[in-house]
């Protein structure tokens, strides 16, 4: 039998004057790398985090062949953030199969899938429409991952009432996915960590980048009008920073070699080796206005908590 194994039931806390919540996250297989089952207390709606290659394993679920949302969820070629496709179906898992049989139809690089649906199957074709939409919309608003939907999915005309029970559910299926690792629906919350920020540098006249940023909760920001390199080195060419730098021009963020608006990256060496066009360590590239590095910044920090 399959054995279903409780992996833990914590307490999510929540912003000043709100209340906890109480999610379970259930191992099917009772190994962390099989299917995970999720469910909040008190919610109807339930989620899936299904390896591609147990998709085949999944008619032991027949809660799967409701209706809902799902999404599809592999790598960029730059290997530096998600590739995800966003889905609804009125047979969930009957989806999935047919993505996988389409063959070179259908994109097939996704390594797993993120299905919601309710419990008691009661989310009909408008709510899995509105749901899509609003997904999608939430997706490229918040640009951390790549869409490869083709198209914006329209958006199904809701009463009142069903809209605001979507609106409820969209909520929870953000925190949801959030507790599950993903974070591409959620916006970038830099403003006033950028008003507060000490602000570091990296330039050179001789290979004409200029740029400065600050470091943010989920990585390093680069700020608008930021200039790189004039060029990259030969050995850059097929690095994985250099298949991101060519994106950020492909997609208007660099512009005749400035940024265009801010940009938040991954990491600091991420951003460093876009900017000067060869791999760079941006712990000790960066450096603030008296010429500190992050490195030495850090460890002088670490140090006086110690």
């Amino acid at each position: 039998m399959i054995a279903e194994a409780i992996l833990y039931n914590y307490y999510l806390l929540m912003p000043p004057m709100a209340y906890g919540k109480s999610i379970r996250l259930f191992l099917i297989e009772g190994d962390p790398s099989g299917r995970w089952k999720c469910e909040l207390s008190n919610w109807t709606g339930l989620a899936y985090r299904i390896p591609r290659s147990m998709v085949s394993k999944c008619s032991d679920r027949s809660d799967l062949s409701n209706s809902g949302v799902y999404f599809l969820i592999g790598r960029s070629d730059d290997q530096l953030r998600d590739k995800v496709y966003i889905g609804e179906s009125e047979d969930v898992l009957y989806r999935l199969n047919q993505h996988i049989s389409n063959g070179q139809k259908e994109w097939q690089d996704w390594i797993e899938c993120v299905v919601f649906i309710s419990k008691d199957n009661q989310l009909n074709k408008a709510m899995i429409k509105y749901l899509e939409s609003s997904i999608y919309d939430l997706a490229v608003k918040a640009d951390r991952a790549e869409i490869n939907n083709a198209n914006r999915p329209r958006k199904s005309s809701l009463s009142e009432l069903d809209a605001a029970e979507m609106e409820e559910y969209l909520d929870i299926l953000m925190l949801l996915m959030e507790t599950l690792g993903y974070k591409f629906l959620e916006p970038f919350q830099t403003p006033q960590q950028k008003e507060n920020a000490l602000i570091f540098y990296l330039s050179s006249k001789n290979s004409g980048y200029d740029a400065k940023g600050c470091i943010v909760d989920d990585g390093f920001l680069v700020y608008q009008d930021s200039v790189v390199s004039d060029g990259i080195a030969d050995s850059f060419k097929s690095q994985g920073y250099n298949i991101l730098r060519e994106r950020l021009i492909t997609e208007g963020i660099i512009k005749e070699r400035v940024f265009t608006r801010d940009h938040l990256f991954s990491s600091y060496s991420a951003a460093a080796s876009v900017i000067v066009g060869h791999n760079a360590n941006g712990w000790l590239s960066w450096k603030d206005a008296s010429g500190k590095n992050i490195n030495s910044i850090m460890s002088s920090i670490q140090s006086d908590s110690n």
